[in-house]
C-alpha cells in the first residue's frame, strides 16, 4: 500500500459566493510522484503535467487534484462527504499502485479539449433536442466527456453539417486515442 496515512484538512470554499461548499486536501506522509503516470494511463480525461508533477481529473462536479504530497477535491455537500470521497481517492491511487505492474505508465501530458473548439464545429441551433439548455452547454459536456456526440440530432440528420461532423469525430478520435 502505497498511502496508508494523511491528515486531511476540510475547509469551507471561497470559490462561490452563491453556493455553499467544501474543499478537502489530504496531506500525505508518502510522495506518490511515481503513482502519477499510471493514475493518467487508467483515468479518463485527466491532464497530466509532468515537470509540475500533477495531475488533475474531473469526476462527477468534483474537480481533483494530485500532487507528489497531497490530495484535493472540490465541490462537496458536507464534511461527511469530504471524508468519504478522500478515502475513495485515496484508495483509487493505492489500488493504482498495486496494479501498475499490469498498467503502462503513461508520461506524456495533454491537454483537455477546448469547449469553444468544439462548440464552432457545432450546428449552433440550441434546438435543444439534445437535452441541454444550448449548443455551448453541450460543447461545455462534450469537452469533459459527459455527452457523446451523437446525442446532437441536427450534426447528424442535416446534411449541411457533414463536413463539421467529420472534423468533431476527427477531433474527438484523436483524444480517445491518447486516453
Amino acid at each position: 500500500m502505497l498511502i496508508e496515512t494523511y491528515n486531511l484538512d476540510i475547509t469551507v470554499s471561497n470559490h462561490s459566493a452563491e453556493e455553499f461548499e467544501y474543499e478537502a486536501i489530504a496531506h500525505l506522509p508518502v510522495d506518490i510522484t511515481q503513482a502519477l503516470p499510471y493514475l493518467n494511463a487508467t483515468l479518463r480525461n485527466g491532464e497530466y503535467l509532468p515537470h509540475v508533477p500533477a495531475f488533475s481529473w474531473k469526476k462527477d462536479d468534483h474537480k481533483i487534484g494530485f500532487w507528489p504530497d497531497k490530495i484535493a477535491v472540490d465541490h462537496l455537500e458536507s464534511r461527511e462527504q469530504a471524508e468519504a470521497v478522500v478515502r475513495q481517492l485515496v484508495d483509487m491511487v493505492n489500488d493504482t499502485w498495486e496494479r501498475r505492474g499490469e498498467i503502462e505508465p503513461d508520461s506524456t501530458s495533454r491537454e483537455n479539449l477546448q469547449p469553444l473548439e468544439l462548440y464552432r464545429l457545432l450546428p449552433k441551433t440550441n434546438c435543444k433536442i439534445c437535452g441541454e439548455s444550448s449548443c455551448f452547454s453541450f460543447a461545455l459536456k462534450l469537452a469533459a466527456g459527459q455527452v457523446q456526440i451523437r446525442q446532437c440530432t441536427p450534426l447528424h440528420t442535416e446534411s449541411e453539417h457533414e463536413e463539421k461532423k467529420t472534423q468533431l469525430e476527427t477531433l474527438l478520435a484523436a483524444k480517445r486515442t491518447l486516453l
